[in-house]
């Protein structure tokens, strides 16, 4: 009896730290002045988060109502929405080394041995494999890749001029635009020639759209790590767990497998690794090497454990085997959904803008255009007007704005706001989560929307009007986040602008791209983890 009046009489005082412990945690911004929307006890702001079908535009509404810096809750995690273009400076440039840290979901951020990719790779980890993987998108080694991406290109070019018949027919072009990036994707990355235009119920076309069509946040494992970050550590063995026994009874019960649902997630990596096995064995047979990502990558491999410096002259060239397959299947992820939007933006601006289209068919059509790949890449990348044009379809339709968060590695003044720092989520214990505060890093949440339409940015023209000119004028280095910034930006922005501007070229040298009757209602777009249309309907006219 006693002792039950002590095991009750002690987690009772546990329970009291412990809410006192969250309670105090929300006076986080209010000690510090900064304004923001009301919280919930225990959930922060979470439980407003998981229910908006649109993430970037609440953002954009609090904005309006609480600044260019206001503060968030994940749980009891601060995050910081910034519009504010020189405190992002600050923190993506000027303190890169205190916020060299990405905020990624805890369904992409599972440390599973050595399987770690650079979008989730921290400090010196991260430090090698960038030294490694950047010169993979050299202007060298981009125009050697140029051929296998017009390749796709051409193969997607047979199918439109199938479906059109030789007439103005009305097609959702978003779906030729995921087939040509997913086979791109193939080629470059993977050195695999594949007929993604015509087969239609291609696994891995399925299994990356089912893997983009999952939105971590409103996962249960996502959702209890924000709000209770001590159990990120069992939910990880769990996790791992699952995924290992499944693959076991899999290989030993085959015919159970089926019971099973396989997670996309998993379901590509393991076929990432059955290509990298593949390759290893071609070349054991073959002298002969493709050039593409995943040779580069294999050629900078080793199996034995890489150890890490903080020494720019003693950072090891080499990539684990585990570090490979983590990469590669980063590699197929960032560059399948994000590309293939931005080119069903392109379109859509084209097909309802027609001056705008006139413009960049008299750009193209004063290139001297060659049956040499190579040759026509130089062409491609140094038009003006298509550059500009791009790069004002990703300013007004930014695609994975989530992407671009920081986290706060040491703590730091950023133009007099005291960032504080933390512990890494998967080392606290729940004790820990008691008494350790703040537990966790804060983090840096750009407003990337109210960025790219700040008239003080992007004037004195209305942002809200379609304008590629406006870059020809020099902007403040956050005023265009499409890609990141700072030396964290996206790796692969210059593979995915080739391929994009490869693409338009080769689209607008042959048609003429119309507004379909259901182009509006097909352009109603969602947001899960990229934003993204429903479809793109266009008319194509021969030339």
């Amino acid at each position: 009896m006693f002792l039950t009046i002590i095991l009750l009489t002690t987690t009772a005082c546990l329970m009291a730290v412990y809410l006192w412990t969250l309670n105090s945690r929300y006076d986080y911004f209010k000690r510090r002045g900064i304004p923001g929307p009301p919280h919930r006890f225990f959930f922060g702001h979470c439980k407003t988060l998981w229910a908006t079908e649109r993430y970037s535009t609440l953002l954009q509404e609090w904005t309006r109502q609480f600044g260019s810096i206001y503060g968030l809750f994940k749980g009891t995690r601060p995050l910081y929405v910034v519009s504010d273009a020189d405190f992002l400076e600050e923190v993506f440039i000027k303190h890169f080394s205190s916020f060299h840290s990405r905020h990624i979901p805890f369904i992409e951020h599972l440390k599973i041995g050595n399987r770690i990719h650079l979008a989730a790779a921290e400090g010196k980890r991260w430090h090698r494999q960038r030294y490694i993987i950047n010169p993979t998108f050299t202007t060298a080694k981009l125009k050697l890749m140029s051929p296998l991406v017009y390749q796709g290109i051409e193969a997607m070019m047979v199918k439109l001029s199938q479906l059109t018949d030789g007439k103005s027919k009305e097609i959702n072009i978003y779906d030729l635009y995921k087939r040509l990036t997913m086979d791109v994707i193939c080629r470059c990355a993977f050195g695999i020639d594949t007929d993604m235009q015509n087969d239609i119920d291609n696994i891995y076309l399925k299994k990356s759209a089912a893997f983009f069509g999952i939105n971590p946040e409103r996962l249960l494992i996502v959702k209890l790590s924000n709000v209770m970050p001590f159990l990120i550590r069992p939910l990880e063995y769990i996790f791992i767990s699952q995924v290992i026994l499944q693959r076991i009874i899999g290989k030993l019960i085959p015919a159970l497998s089926s019971y099973f649902e396989e997670l996309p997630l998993t379901w590509l990596i393991n076929k990432v690794q059955e290509i990298i096995d593949l390759r290893k064995s071609t070349l054991m047979s073959s002298s002969a090497k493709r050039v593409d990502l995943l040779q580069v990558l294999m050629d900078a491999s080793t199996a034995d454990e890489v150890k890490d410096h903080a020494n720019e002259e003693l950072i090891s060239k080499v990539l684990h085997h585990d570090e490979v397959l983590a990469n590669i299947f980063a590699f197929m992820a960032a560059g399948f959904e994000t590309t293939s939007t931005t080119l069903a933006n392109c379109t859509y601006i084209l097909a309802t803008k027609q001056d705008i289209q006139e413009k960049l068919v008299a750009e193209i059509q004063q290139q001297e255009w060659t049956n040499d790949e190579q040759k026509n890449y130089n062409l491609v990348v140094n038009m003006t007007y298509m550059d500009i044009f791009v790069r004002e379809v990703l300013r007004m339709f930014p695609i994975a704005i989530r992407a671009v968060s920081r986290q706060c590695n040491t703590t730091t003044t950023v133009r007099g706001h005291i960032i504080e720092a933390g512990y890494f989520c998967n080392q606290l214990s729940f004790i820990d989560y008691i008494y350790l505060t703040p537990f966790l890093g804060s983090i840096i949440q750009p407003d990337v929307f109210s960025i790219h339409y700040n008239p003080n940015l992007w004037g004195p023209e209305d942002p809200n009007i379609f304008l590629p000119e406006r870059h020809l004028t020099r902007r403040h280095p956050m005023a265009w986040m499409s890609f990141g910034a700072g030396p964290r930006n996206c790796v692969g922005m210059r593979f995915a602008l080739m391929e994009l501007k490869m693409c338009l070229v080769r689209i607008l040298r042959e048609y003429i791209i119309l507004p379909g009757e259901k182009l509006e209602e097909g352009f109603k777009r969602k947001e899960i983890l990229v934003i993204q249309p429903k479809a793109v309907f266009v008319k194509l006219e021969k030339r």
